[in-house]
């Protein structure tokens, strides 16, 4: 199995699938959650927002609605007889009693009267704050009244450290005679009434500035909120021009709210101002957004958790068929093609096991093949025939061909029975084939009890003329070892071949032919006529350069005009013994002799060798053409060789 030497690369297929599924999904799914968690908390935002400015108007509107009623009553008391009456005796009693009175019949909406003349002298005070003579907020409130066109005004100011909001109205009798100030407290009971309509937290609250600006006094005055919660308020709220008209974060220990500030007394440079503030939960109006993402987080768990199991039955369904053909494929290679898988599918998978089948089976036959035409062919023109196109034709090569014929043969098969004979022609062909192979030679065709073999084709090596010699050596030594008496006659050449497939279209074989094919073989008979194991042509000695070779003759033979010089393989120089290389110094002279035509020298000498050498034969061979040139001299115009006028 080949792996990529990327980062991303999987053991498993199902791994990537759930890689690839959780690459997917998360993005996905964390978007949609980021938008409608960004939505729902913007949404939420707006509610309180909303809720914020709805109480906010409520609270001005209660605050209206109450100064309404004070108004009425407040007017209502400046048409009363006996009230009229008691201010046109100056009686201060009787006034204070009247409008103690008023009080009481008002239900709470009015809890506070002042009566001043119109030099802003106080003549009555319910409140009993000790003031004389109205000065600040009070007399810009008779001032405002004075210049209205209704003759009245409303301001909230600060009472004993309680804002009240006040209102003034003239006393006729029957012209304006003083100024009745009436006015009702914005306290815990005012704040409770505006959070039992509103559904949101109202407090009031004092800042008291210093001589510098940066020192300041904040007390919560009233307020809907729990004691330790107005602490965190009194410490967060920020009164800048910034933040007054802007929505601020409160964090209590109970909850977080969100605040809305009214200023209710003064200016941003007075020394005392009062505000509104009106806060909303954010706990609270955020729970349904908590819940919602409790539950959208539920819903996308649940969605993982669903995708992965199905990408689990998936990946399982893809995989273990797949493990299955894997380990066919693998038993395939390994040169078992008896395997097959079912897959219950008719998918792609279903016809990929189909294919992997008919991939077996076919290997299969094509094994048959290569085993049958292995045992008819060598190995390597099998391979050949088997991974190359199967077409006439064919390519010159140089190799080395070898000719292997087994001498007395014939005479060995007299009077054995047919059967014998095959088995014991197997016994040597298949010694004979086994050594070829063994030193990368390959077997072209068997002819009776002749073997050819060749050497650089199909496959060409860098010492193929040296395994041919090795080859050669082994041959001759294996049959020599034999108890048949028999023995090998073995001729070997290298040269320019045409290698192919030869035949008809019909029906061809992959060989060599050429003018090296027919000198091997012809090198081989001429074995039995100079009476050695084995005969080289000077081209096939050349490229074996590291072995002894005994130069026999200079030969023309049948079918050919041009002349080689041929060689007896001794074997490896260090094999030889110094006799042996005594005789073949001596046969080298001798056969020097014998192409300068020193007809008794040469003769000489070979007789001399004849009666100690180990290839008599080989002497009288020469002797007898030393006689005939004696009595017909090949002339001065002879090559040195011999002409083979047949086979």
């Amino acid at each position: 199995m080949s792996s990529a030497g990327s980062v991303f690369s999987f053991r498993s297929f199902r791994s990537r699938l759930i890689v690839f599924l959780l690459g997917l999904l998360i993005p996905v799914l964390g978007s949609i959650f980021y938008y409608v968690n960004s939505n729902n908390t913007e949404y939420t935002e707006e509610t309180i927002n909303t809720y914020l400015e709805l109480g906010a108007d409520v609270f001005d509107y209660t605050r209206e609605q109450q100064a309404f009623t004070l108004q009425a009553i407040t007017n209502s008391l400046t048409w009363d007889f006996g009230f009229r009456t008691a201010y046109a005796a100056q009686d201060p009693a009787t006034l204070f009693d009247a409008a103690l009175n008023v009080m009481d019949r008002s239900l709470d909406s009015a809890e506070m009267l002042l009566i001043v003349d119109l030099e802003g002298r106080v003549i009555i005070d319910t409140e009993t704050q000790g003031m004389e003579i109205l000065s600040g907020s009070w007399q810009q409130l008779l001032f405002d009244a004075d210049e209205s066109e209704e003759g009245r005004s409303e301001m909230i100011i600060a009472i004993n450290g309680l804002p009240f909001q006040v209102i003034a109205l003239p006393l006729y009798l029957p012209r304006q005679v003083a100024w009745i100030i009436g006015g009702f407290a914005l306290d815990q009971e005012f704040v409770d009434t505006v959070k039992e309509t509103t559904l949101s937290d109202v407090s009031i609250v004092k800042l008291e500035r210093g001589g510098d600006s940066s020192a300041q006094d904040l007390q919560v005055i009233v307020s809907t909120l729990a004691t330790e919660d107005q602490s965190a308020l009194a410490a967060q709220i920020q009164f800048d021009d910034s933040t007054i008209s802007d929505l601020q974060r409160i964090r209590t220990p109970s909850q977080d709210y969100t605040s809305l500030l009214r200023r209710l007394y003064g200016q941003k440079s007075d020394p005392l101002q009062v505000f509104a503030v009106i806060q909303r939960s954010y706990d609270e109006n955020s729970e349904n957004v908590v819940q919602f993402r409790s539950l959208l987080i539920q819903f996308y768990l649940l969605v993982l958790v669903v995708s992965l199991l199905a990408v689990l039955f998936l990946a399982r369904s893809i995989t273990t068929p797949i493990t299955k053909l894997a380990a066919v494929v693998k038993k395939i290679e390994e040169g078992d093609y008896d395997r097959s898988v079912t897959v219950q599918s008719a998918d792609e998978i279903g016809e990929l096991a189909d294919s992997v089948n008919s991939m077996a089976r076919g290997l299969a036959e094509k094994e048959k093949v290569r085993d049958l035409l292995g045992k008819v062919v060598s190995h390597q023109i099998a391979e050949q025939l088997l991974n190359n196109p199967v077409e006439l034709g064919g390519e010159e090569r140089v190799a080395t061909i070898l000719f292997s014929d087994i001498r007395g043969f014939t005479t060995f098969c007299e009077g054995l029975p047919p059967k014998e004979v095959l088995q014991a022609l197997n016994k040597v062909l298949s010694t004979i084939s086994d050594i070829v192979e063994a030193h990368q030679g390959v077997v072209d065709k068997y002819n009776g009890d002749a073997v050819m073999a060749l050497f650089g084709v199909p496959i060409k090596g860098e010492t193929d003329t040296d395994n041919a010699m090795l080859a050669l050596l082994d041959i001759v030594a294996a049959l020599e070892k034999m108890d048949s008496g028999l023995s090998a006659c073995v001729g070997i050449t290298t040269g320019v071949v045409v290698a192919g497939n030869l035949g008809s279209s019909n029906r061809m074989n992959y060989s060599v032919i050429g003018d090296t094919v027919n000198l091997a073989a012809r090198l081989e008979g001429l074995t039995r006529l100079y009476g050695v194991s084995n005969i080289v042509s000077e081209a096939s000695k050349d490229d074996a350069p590291g072995f002894a070779y005994r130069e026999l003759d200079i030969v023309c033979v049948a079918g050919k005009s041009q002349s080689v010089r041929i060689f007896e393989l001794l074997g490896e120089p260090a094999q030889l013994s110094d006799e042996k290389k005594e005789e073949v110094a001596l046969f080298a002279e001798a056969l020097r002799q014998y192409r300068e035509q020193n007809w008794n020298e040469a003769a000489e000498m070979f007789s001399q060798l004849q009666t100690k050498c180990d290839n008599a034969q080989l002497c009288q061979l020469f002797l007898d053409r030393i006689e005939k040139f004696r009595e017909t001299s090949p002339g001065p115009d002879w090559q040195r060789d011999y002409v083979f006028d047949s086979k």
